[in-house]
């Protein structure tokens, strides 16, 4: 929650250590995914269901999440294609990298440019975009760049490494990092039209109609929100943004304390934690003291859960992961439920243990099938 290593969980519990935070893979499920759960074995990667039945056989080399009854997989030869909920390829394996079907849409790269695909496997939009993301709202991200600084060095568009190739946050963490020099960040639409220009340092996904943009790489420079004509609604004021979630997001205005926005840009719960999230499921978590006193709140700025948590994440299905004493799993009233802890809930499963030994548990704590095994 305050930083790298706890939004990863408390790395201790889950039996790793900061510095080896960035090869943690996240195995929660995504929100809004479909019925089936990854699972991982001997190496390969399959399906269960939500009984711990696994439905589709561990074959893969690597997979994703379902959805619009589409998942993608990675075969043996290292392409990436789709496989319906029967496992059946039901997109041919022909792609170097590809993001979800959040949409009706999705980025597939090929060789060094992302473009998109329907649900069918067609070529919607050719690739040309350096990297380009998920569509959220009829909109999605595209980011153009011409050189890249790398660990490994400097390059162009022509010679940087594959893994050059992402948003600045796709989960593509266990690589070594990239950063594009001069890269702006616009939108397009499902024609693959610019409807944004690329003119902004950072630009998040639109949420509730409204998109947190950088324009500047000036360290003074501030955070607005653009509407999805690209006009700027709400003035760039902000040292950091969310989006908005519930109708409110989270900012840090300059007193260097958050608090939450509406979508008119007024203020309406005071700027006056040390760190504030998203809204979920009716309550946000906010911190007092960083690392000492997290709770949370509901959207009219009362203290639903005291602020008596080290550490604290979101709501997911009805519970959220705190850490105090110990970690354990709470309800919106801020009772204890399981006295385990591990990945947020999703869809009534939660991934729990250190690597290696993962399991996946129900709301009841009871161990469905191992998330990963040798066997």
């Amino acid at each position: 929650m305050f930083s790298r290593c706890s939004k990863l969980l408390i790395l201790a519990v889950l039996g790793v250590v900061c510095a080896n935070a960035e090869r943690l893979r996240n195995p929660a499920k995504r929100a809004g995914a479909g019925p089936l759960f990854q699972i991982l074995r001997n190496g390969k990667w399959g399906f269960m269901d939500r009984a711990g039945r696994i439905v589709i056989a561990p074959a893969f080399v690597d997979e994703r999440d379902f959805f619009h009854g589409l998942a993608a997989v990675q075969l043996a030869e290292g392409k990436w294609g789709f496989i319906d909920e029967s496992g059946n390829l039901s997109i041919s394996a022909r792609f170097d990298e590809v993001r979800d079907f959040i949409d009706d849409l999705v980025p597939v790269r090929i060789g060094r440019k992302w473009g998109y695909i329907d649900t069918a496997g067609r070529m919607v939009i050719d690739p040309h975009f350096q990297s380009a993301g998920e569509f959220h709202e009829g909109l999605a991200r595209i980011h153009l760049w011409s050189k890249v600084v790398c660990t490994s060095g400097e390059f162009t568009s022509d010679d940087a490494p594959l893994f050059a190739f992402h948003l600045l946050e796709d989960d593509k963490s266990d690589l070594p990092g990239c950063f594009p020099q001069g890269g702006k960040f616009g939108y397009i639409d499902k024609s693959g039209t610019v409807v944004i220009a690329p003119q902004f340092f950072v630009a998040q996904d639109f949420a509730e109609g409204l998109a947190a943009v950088r324009v500047e790489e000036a360290p003074d420079s501030k955070y607005g929100y653009i509407d999805r004509t690209g006009n700027m609604v709400i003035a760039p004021r902000f040292r950091q943004a969310y989006s908005f979630s519930e109708g409110l997001a989270a900012v840090e205005t300059a007193k260097i304390e958050w608090g939450f926005i509406d979508k008119s840009g007024a203020l309406k719960i005071p700027d006056r934690y040390q760190f504030a999230g998203k809204f979920s499921e009716g309550l946000a978590r906010v911190a007092i003291q960083m690392g000492v006193s997290a709770g949370y709140i509901d959207s009219h700025g009362k203290m639903i859960i005291p602020a008596r948590f080290r550490e604290a994440w979101d709501f997911s299905d009805g519970l959220a992961a705190v850490c105090s004493d110990r970690c354990v799993y709470i309800d919106r009233a801020g009772s204890t439920i399981l006295k385990k802890f591990g990945w947020p809930f999703s869809d009534g499963l939660a991934v729990i243990g250190s690597q290696g030994t993962q399991v996946y548990i129900d709301k009841k704590g009871r161990v469905i099938l191992p998330y990963a095994s040798d066997k």
